[in-house]
């Protein structure tokens, strides 16, 4: 049996091309949810929950308070997201702990030369867009570096 070749566009060089901007762009977005990997267990943990409110809210609206399924599914979806609204207002800690600050600061200024007054302790996947707070996330980058960057997340080329 042989093997079928991959054909997009019909030209093997286009298609190796997409090919390969298609796997960076996967690699680009596995590494993401990697390092904002806080952010989407939140978020899971959320839909889990709204899930469960729903379940339940459908449960006593058709049984307790007699409604027909099309109102009680209705009801049940508005309730739980609003739970859902709840759940996501809820703030995350900002803290980063004393060991994980000082792994960071040995592993990016290996011969010393830290300087809290010149340099910054910064998210690499910023922290407002779920990114956790492990030495994986975080870096020690010059303040005006880190000010420049704000809360936008890594280009692609920031990320390798």
């Amino acid at each position: 049996m042989t093997p079928v070749p991959i054909r997009i566009t019909g030209d093997s060089a286009i298609d190796w091309f997409i090919l390969g901007a298609g796997a960076l762009f996967a690699l680009y977005w596995l590494r993401a949810l990697r390092l904002a990997r806080d952010g989407v267990r939140r978020f899971l943990g959320d839909v889990a929950k709204s899930s469960l409110v729903f379940i339940a809210s459908v449960f006593v609206m058709s049984n307790n308070l007699r409604l027909d399924s099309s109102r009680a599914n209705g009801l049940s979806f508005c309730v739980a997201f609003l739970a859902f609204a709840m759940f996501q207002g809820m703030k995350r800690s900002r803290r980063v702990s004393a060991a994980t600050k000082r792994a960071v600061i040995a592993r990016d200024f290996p011969n010393g030369g830290y300087d809290p007054k010149l340099h910054h302790i910064d998210h690499v996947w910023p922290h407002s867009r779920g990114g956790s707070n492990t030495s994986d996330n975080l870096r020690a980058i010059s303040k005006r570096q880190n000010l420049q960057k704000g809360g936008r997340r890594p280009r692609m080329r920031d990320m390798f």
